[in-house]
C-alpha cells in the first residue's frame, strides 16, 4: 500500500469528505482519507427513516461522560458516528445552519474576522442543490442536495398550526433572511436516499488516481519532526501499524472528541493533562479539549388518543407494507427522515431565538431507553445558544480508548431556564385546538410536575430527561490570538503543517444542527489550502 501523500486527513465524516473531495479534484496532489469506521455499506444508512437503526448499529459509537453533577451524577452519553459520512451518514437529515447572528458573533464577538456570516454565506450557497428555493440565500447549483421533507405526516401539519395557534409565526425556511418561526424542515434526503456528505461529495470523486481511502484505520499520533507535522502513525483493522506521510498538510477532521484526543496523544495540549499520561510535550496548547458545548433537549411527550403516529411502524404487516411501498414504488414512509418539522422561537425576549423545537409523530424513552411502547408525540425544546462548558482530557495514552470527558451539561443556570422556557411553551402548544383532540395523557414531565416558575419538581424532572442533540463543538477552538488551538485559517497554533478542521473549532455553538456549518467549515478550509499551494 502506498504509504506517503501530498495531504493526510484524519477523520472521514461530514468535513473530511468534503475536504478529501475537493482537495482531490482541485489540488494536483495525491490525497489520503483515514477513517476508522467502515464504508458506508449499511442499508439503514441511506433509507432515511431507518437512520436510527444505524445509530444503534456498528456505524456508531458513543462517549460517555464521567458522572454529571449538573445532571445530579448521570453520565451524559454522546454517540458519534463511525463510518465514512460520519454524522451525516447516521443523523436526522435537518439541514439547518444556525443564525446570521451567530457567524457575526464568531467575529465581532470571539475575534474570528473573516468567518461573518456574509463571508460563509457564499460558502452555503455554492454547497447547496436546493430543490425549490433559488435566491440570495439558497443554491441550486452546488452538490448536497437539499429538499422540502417526503411523506409529510399529517401530526406535523397539526403540530405546526398548534405552534402558530400559541403564537409563534409561521416560515418555510429557517436558513433565509430570519430564522424564527414555525414549519417544516429542509433536509439532505431527497428521492428516497440519504445525502450524505460520503454520498454527494466523495463518492463522485471517488475514483480518481490521486484519492485513497482508508476505512479501517485508527489514527493513534501525528509524527512531528522541527515543530512540523509530518506523518501519521495509525493502526489498520486487523491491528497492524503503518505510518503514513503527510509531504504537504495533516489536517484533522475526527470531530470534536477525536480531533483533540489525538493533538493530545500527540504532544500537543495542556501540560497537565499530558504529564499524568507520560505524554511527551511537543506543544504546549491549554486551550485543547477546552471549550466544550452541545446542544441539550427534553422532549415534552403526550400520548396520542384519537390519532396513529410511528409505534410499530417497523414490525410486521405494517413494515412490510413500507418496505414495498419504498422498494417497489419509491415512495411512503421510508422516504421520509421522520424528523419533518418544528420552530425555533425567541422564548427570553432577546430578539434571537433561544429554543428550538423537534416535532415527531413518535417519542422516546429516558436517556439510553428503548421507545415508548404505545402511539405517542414529541414537542422537544433544546438549547440553542448553551451557556455550560465542558472539557476533554486523555484516559490513558491508548488510542483506541474514548477520551477522558467532562460533560458539565446544565452547569450554567442560564440553560436550565431555557429548558424550563422551552417546556412551559411546548405545554401551551398541546393546550391549542388543533392537537386537543387527538392527544392523551402527558407522558413527561408529567401531570404531577408544575412547570411554573420555581419550580424545583421540574428542574429535577429535566435533570433526569436531559439528552445530548448531537452537536458537540468547540474543543480545538479557532481566535485571533496564539492561546487558541488554531488561527483564523484553521492552523494549528505552533505547529507547522497541521490543521484542524471541523466542528471542533467553533468557538462557540451555532443556533442549530451542526451538520451544514460543519461542512462549510470543511469546504473553507480547502480554500485556505488551495490558496497556501498557489
Amino acid at each position: 500500500m502506498k504509504t506517503e501523500f501530498d495531504y493526510v486527513i484524519v477523520g472521514g465524516g461530514a468535513a473530511g469528505c468534503v475536504l478529501a473531495a475537493r482537495l482531490a479534484a482541485e489540488s494536483g496532489g495525491s490525497v489520503a482519507l483515514l477513517e476508522r469506521g467502515q464504508r458506508d455499506t449499511n442499508r439503514w444508512i441511506h433509507i432515511p427513516a431507518t437512520f436510527f437503526k444505524a445509530l444503534q448499529g456498528r456505524d456508531s459509537d458513543a462517549v460517555v461522560s464521567e458522572p454529571d453533577g449538573s445532571l445530579g451524577g448521570k453520565p451524559f452519553p454522546v454517540p458519534q458516528g463511525k463510518v465514512l459520512g460520519g454524522g451525516s451518514s447516521v443523523n436526522g437529515m435537518i439541514y439547518m445552519r444556525g443564525q446570521h447572528q451567530d457567524y457575526d458573533d464568531w467575529a465581532d464577538v470571539h475575534g474570528c474576522t473573516g468567518w461573518a456570516y456574509k463571508d460563509v454565506l457564499p460558502v452555503f450557497r455554492r454547497q447547496e442543490a436546493n430543490t425549490r428555493i433559488d435566491n440570495e440565500y439558497h443554491g441550486q447549483n452546488g452538490k448536497l442536495v437539499v429538499d422540502d421533507p417526503s411523506a409529510a405526516h399529517p401530526i406535523g401539519y397539526k403540530v405546526i398550526e398548534a405552534t402558530i395557534s400559541a403564537g409563534v409565526t409561521r416560515t418555510d425556511d429557517f436558513n433565509g433572511a430570519k430564522q424564527e418561526g414555525a414549519g417544516w424542515y429542509q433536509v439532505t434526503a431527497h428521492d428516497g436516499q440519504r445525502q450524505s456528505a460520503a454520498h454527494c461529495f466523495l463518492k463522485p470523486e471517488v475514483d480518481r488516481e490521486n484519492l485513497t481511502v482508508l476505512t479501517g484505520y485508527l489514527a493513534c499520533r501525528l509524527r512531528i519532526e522541527d515543530r512540523r507535522a509530518v506523518a501519521v502513525e495509525a493502526r489498520d483493522i486487523n491491528g497492524k501499524e503503518v505510518v503514513i506521510r503527510a509531504n504537504r498538510e495533516i489536517i484533522l477532521t475526527a470531530g470534536s472528541f477525536h480531533s483533540p484526543k489525538l493533538l493530545m496523544l500527540s504532544g500537543i495540549g495542556p501540560r497537565d493533562e499530558m504529564e499524568r499520561h507520560g505524554v511527551e510535550i511537543v506543544h504546549e496548547a491549554e486551550e485543547v479539549g477546552q471549550n466544550y458545548q452541545d446542544h441539550v433537549g427534553a422532549p415534552v411527550t403526550r400520548r396520542l388518543a384519537k390519532a396513529t403516529g410511528l409505534h410499530g411502524a417497523d414490525r410486521g404487516l405494517a413494515a412490510l407494507k413500507h418496505g414495498i411501498d419504498y422498494f417497489a414504488f419509491g415512495k411512503g414512509l421510508l422516504t421520509s427522515n421522520l424528523l419533518q418539522a418544528g420552530a425555533c422561537v425567541d422564548t427570553s425576549g432577546s430578539g434571537r431565538p433561544d429554543v428550538q423545537y423537534n416535532f415527531a409523530p413518535f417519542a422516546p424513552g429516558g436517556p439510553g431507553e428503548a421507545p415508548l411502547g404505545y402511539h405517542a408525540m414529541q414537542i422537544h425544546p433544546m438549547t440553542m445558544r448553551p451557556k455550560s462548558r465542558g472539557r476533554l482530557g486523555l484516559r490513558s495514552k491508548d488510542p483506541s480508548e474514548a477520551p477522558k470527558f467532562y460533560s458539565n451539561i446544565l452547569a450554567e443556570e442560564e440553560d436550565m431556564d431555557t429548558l424550563r422556557r422551552g417546556v412551559r411553551l411546548a405545554r401551551k402548544i398541546y393546550e391549542q385546538p388543533e392537537l386537543k383532540d387527538i392527544i392523551g395523557n402527558e407522558v413527561w414531565p408529567g401531570p404531577d410536575i408544575g412547570s411554573k416558575v420555581g419550580s424545583n419538581r421540574l428542574d429535577d424532572a429535566i435533570r433526569e430527561q436531559a439528552r445530548t442533540i448531537f452537536h458537540p463543538a468547540g474543543t480545538c477552538r479557532m481566535g485571533p490570538t496564539p492561546s487558541a488551538v488554531v488561527d483564523l485559517e484553521l492552523r494549528v497554533n505552533g505547529i507547522e503543517g497541521l490543521r484542524v478542521a471541523d466542528c471542533s473549532v467553533m468557538p462557540a455553538l451555532v443556533s442549530g444542527n451542526t451538520n451544514a456549518p460543519t461542512m462549510m467549515i470543511a469546504d473553507r478550509a480547502a480554500d485556505f489550502i488551495l490558496s497556501a499551494d498557489l
